[in-house]
């Protein structure tokens, strides 16, 4: 899982029938440094295509996820071993309140000296 922020809204009129009905978010991913107060902008990133479950907004901080996890979000009443019906590769799984980073664990040269 990662945390992002919604910068844009998706629409698709040809997709997988599958998917009718999902409403799809552009997500662009946080970077620590910007965390941790860096400019947005200086820490370049793609943005990601998720399906949103939960009705996030532009602007709101997220947390997505991936792979097996995105389509379990989808489809939690999905039996052991049972295909999923939707190729989604990324979710929105949570709308973030609010979060707080440790300072002294989030810097470089802590995580080198812990190593």
């Amino acid at each position: 899982m990662f945390m992002g922020k919604v910068i844009g809204t998706v629409w698709s009129t040809v997709k997988w029938p599958q998917l009718e009905g999902l409403k799809f978010l552009l997500v662009r991913p946080y970077h620590l440094e910007e965390l941790q107060g860096a400019a947005p902008g200086k820490v370049c990133h793609d943005a990601v295509v998720a399906a949103d479950i939960l009705g996030a907004g532009i602007g709101e901080d997220v947390i997505l996820a991936y792979g097996h996890s995105a389509r379990m979000a989808l489809e939690p009443w999905l039996e052991k071993g049972a295909l999923p019906a939707r190729p989604v590769d990324a979710a929105v799984v949570a709308i973030v309140d609010k979060f707080h980073l440790d300072e002294e664990d989030t810097r470089p040269e802590a995580a080198r000296s812990k190593q």
